[in-house]
């Protein structure tokens, strides 16, 4: 869900630097004080010792120890995330929340259990470290304003995509309609409603429609994508003001699928349609097809240049801001439900089963129970 500011894609590697090594060469550079005449040349920090590799991609697990579903994950950092769950068994659902700040090496349960009655919960956005929301089946939103305390912000639809701003401020869809809260989830008022102009048989035709993806790239920039209209295509909603209007600026050629929507940044975005992975390098204004397999319709989330999108066994991937993107199979336990990005050379997945798979990147001769290799970005 997406999200939004956030909250919320990898490359060939045989013979260039992980993104971090990269960062670190640019900054030795930019830091070295002039050569003197005469004076030997410094080499700067490499990824590879005589043509060969010092760092490698891998996933490793760091599972949380009991047979739950996990459901939704969000990290604010490299080491510091939640995740939601739930355990069906006679007491009920068994919802619940945990939270890491080691990148899972340990996991404290901060709401319900997995034993517990507690209603299902999932949905999970941070709009910093310490302000976070979860839908929880039953109609209610769930928020902390601490990061360790939660508690029932108001009502909401759980599956709706919504997105948060600012601690107080954020947007969610219900059919038709695009609401706004000022107040942290605990009222909405609906301020725009989709609607577009198509030609249909030669006819114009006013339409009514819904929302289906939400995003929100930087506070000021959000985008909203429609089901599919009478002419077959779906409509592209852009805001430039943090929400106070919005604008129909664009279709796509198919209709867009539930939560499906990510951008880099204000001008460089995909959402998921039911003819493929569309693109905008344009701020929305123009889409095309990106060939890419990408089965499924979870988010799809940038950090810096590099976007994923993970949902079952496919994971797909961009290190270069969405210019090209590779898919491929991902070889866990267990099928993926939702993943986190926090940062380039950091991610995670969950799933059935308590897993939880962390993605990093390491040194060459790194070695770790249950480790799988990744590819590297």
């Amino acid at each position: 869900m997406d999200q939004l500011v956030p909250g919320q894609r990898l490359m060939k590697f045989s013979a260039c630097a992980p993104l971090f090594a990269i960062v670190l060469m640019l900054s030795a550079t930019a830091q070295m004080p002039p050569k003197k005449p005469g004076s030997p040349v410094k080499a700067a920090p490499s990824a590879t010792d005589n043509g060969k590799p010092k760092f490698k991609a891998i996933w490793e697990p760091v599972n949380y120890p009991q047979d739950a579903e996990l459901t939704s994950v969000y990290f604010t950092n490299a080491d510091v995330g939640w995740v939601t769950g739930l355990k069906r068994t006679d007491a009920g659902e068994g919802g619940f929340i945990i939270h890491t700040t080691d990148g899972g090496e340990h996991w404290n349960l901060q709401m319900g259990d997995p034993l517990s009655g507690t209603r299902s919960i999932t949905n999970m956005f941070f709009q910093n470290p310490t302000h976070g929301w979860a839908g929880q089946f039953g109609g209610q939103l769930l928020r902390t304003t601490d990061g360790e305390n939660w508690e029932s912000a108001g009502k909401f639809e759980t599956l709706n995509p919504y997105a948060f701003i600012s601690p107080a401020v954020g947007f969610a869809t219900h059919t038709s309609e695009l609401r706004r809260t000022d107040d942290a989830g605990k009222s909405w008022k609906v301020i725009f409603t989709c609607q577009a102009s198509v030609e249909v048989q030669g006819l114009r035709r006013d339409q009514r429609c819904d929302f289906i993806s939400l995003h929100f790239p930087t506070p000021q920039v959000g985008f909203a994508a429609s089901s599919k209209l009478a002419d077959g295509t779906s409509a592209v909603f852009k805001t430039s003001n943090g929400g106070e209007s919005w604008a129909l600026i664009s279709f796509l050629s198919s209709d867009a699928l539930h939560r499906t929507i990510g951008f880099a940044n204000a001008d460089t975005g995909f959402i998921k349609t039911s003819a493929g992975l569309m693109g905008t390098f344009d701020g929305g204004k123009t889409w095309k097809g990106i060939p890419v397999s990408m089965p499924g319709n979870n988010p799809i989330h940038f950090a810096q240049q590099v976007g994923w999108f993970v949902e079952n066994n496919t994971f797909a991937y961009t290190g270069n801001g969405g210019k090209r993107w590779n898919s491929v199979d991902l070889r866990l336990p267990a099928r993926v439900n939702d993943f986190s990005l926090p940062r380039p050379d950091r991610g995670y997945v969950v799933g059935e089963h308590g897993m939880v798979y962390r993605y990093r990147v390491v040194p060459i001769e790194y070695t770790g129970k249950g480790m799988i290799p990744a590819p590297a970005m």
